[in-house]
């Protein structure tokens, strides 16, 4: 009998070696991921280097990013599968986003930063792409790949707590502390509400970094005792600082994520949860408007956000000049500093994406959340509903989505690994039957589609 095969290098059926990945290889992996994790946090504070807005914390920034991508492709090489799906509709359409952010550089107010963060947006998508393709051939199933990026989150939090005594001469500084530098800030926190840093890095950017690692960790295969620990320790320091829109966000998506287990995968579960999630985004959003009574539980810091509902109401009422096409990625700086000093960015997902790339790019923001809540009902992935409902409840306060970020992170790896593992378990049934020869001896196809896998076999 000879037999003659080949595969291409998107076909889910291919399985890398077997060289003990997990739980050996997966410290690899976890040092990658724990790279570009690592550079969303600023190390250092914002300095010019270049003119046009380039700064030694951006270079930093991207440099963390090439260096996990380098170690994650020098591991994919060694274990003899360096390709990806470059197909996935997820990464085609953050591909077509970044295409147009650059594209947009040609108007921007700040072309070589416009230009900057494209690449970065593209890079993490590329990252996650990469870290899918591998935790899928692997077959890294039943919580693994959550608990290779909890980890990597839990070993930078560790890290930036160590480096605190070189930074600021204490593990947990807080910002109600007079005694420390401040004024090092891009934007200097407030003294009245005393929060954790970590860093550089802004609180709510902590809170996002401690958030996602709990969500992880949650769904992860982690012995209980661990999750407890290390889950407990995370709270702690989520509750030093103070970040509230991550912590209504992360309580959300854990009751979300434990109704879905308890009630094993009820499809109605999910619905509800995304409408109660899309709801409570809503009235933060369109606070002004409800009723008095709702409106009197409400603090005078709540109710305006810390002056994000003012800052709304002039996004929609100015004149964007560019409505279509935006003023440029990453720019929106140049626009709301004007009216509100304090605004570098619009503090709101969908508008700040509107405000940079326009009508075109929200549309691709939409169509990326279609995606999103279509893997969600098909799927049932408990992890990428808790991660979904975090980035669309924070992300109301600030911009996560198409946003070169660890949300962005977490949430694409998340969305890839629950569209790539459906697809695996719908061909590996066909592989199976396809490699049982038919009463003439011949096989053709693995798929509908001839020649998709060509795995031919001649009696």
């Amino acid at each position: 009998m000879q037999l003659s095969s080949h595969i291409k290098p998107y076909a889910f059926a291919e399985t890398l070696p077997a060289q003990g990945l997990w739980p050996v290889g997966s410290l690899r992996l976890i040092a990658a991921v724990a790279l570009i994790v690592l550079a969303f946090v600023p190390l250092v504070p914002g300095v010019d280097v270049l003119e046009g807005g380039a700064t030694t914390r951006g270079f930093i920034e991207f440099g963390l990013i090439l260096a996990g991508l380098l170690l994650l492709a020098i591991y994919l090489k060694e274990q003899g599968a360096f390709s990806f799906d470059f197909k996935s509709p997820v990464f085609l359409l953050i591909s077509l986003f970044t295409f147009w952010g650059v594209l947009s550089s040609i108007w921007s107010p700040n072309p070589v930063l416009t230009i900057a963060k494209s690449a970065e947006l593209w890079c993490i998508s590329l990252a996650a792409l990469m870290l899918v393709t591998l935790a899928v051939r692997s077959d890294m199933t039943n919580g693994k790949l959550e608990t290779v990026l909890g980890l990597s989150m839990v070993a930078v939090v560790g890290g930036l707590v160590l480096a605190n005594f070189y930074y600021w001469g204490m593990p947990l500084p807080n910002t109600g502390d007079t005694s420390l530098p401040l004024h090092l800030f891009t934007e200097e926190p407030s003294l009245d509400r005393p929060q954790l840093i970590l860093a550089y890095q802004h609180p709510l950017l902590t809170g996002d970094l401690l958030a996602l690692s709990v969500i992880c960790l949650f769904v992860s295969d982690l012995r209980k005792v661990w999750k407890a620990i290390l889950i407990s320790c995370l709270l702690a320091m989520l509750w030093l600082a103070d970040a509230r829109g991550p912590t209504g966000g992360l309580l959300v998506a854990v009751v979300a994520v434990g109704v879905l287990k308890l009630r094993r995968n009820d499809v109605r579960v999910i619905v509800v949860m995304l409408a109660i999630s899309i709801g409570l985004g809503a009235a933060l959003f369109f606070q002004d408007s409800l009723p008095a009574a709702f409106s009197s539980l409400m603090t005078d810091d709540v109710s305006t956000l810390n002056s994000r509902t003012d800052l709304w109401a002039r996004i929609l009422t100015h004149d964007l000049g560019q409505p279509i096409v935006g003023i440029g990625y990453f720019a929106s700086r140049y626009v709301l500093v004007k009216d509100f000093e304090w605004a570098g960015h619009a503090h709101n997902s969908f508008l700040e994406v509107l405000i940079t790339t326009g009508v075109i790019g929200l549309l691709m923001l939409c169509a990326f959340m279609i995606l999103v809540f279509k893997e969600i009902l098909t799927t049932r992935n408990a992890w990428l509903l808790g991660v979904t409902l975090y980035c669309l409840i924070q992300g109301t306060l600030n911009p996560l989505l198409f946003s070169p970020g660890l949300a962005m992170f977490v949430i694409t790896i998340a969305v890839l690994n629950a569209g790539f593992k459906n697809q695996a378990g719908d061909q590996i049934p066909r592989l199976e039957r396809a490699l049982v020869p038919p009463a003439g001896g011949q096989v053709r196809s693995l798929n509908d589609q001839e020649g998709d896998y060509g795995i031919t076999s001649l009696v």
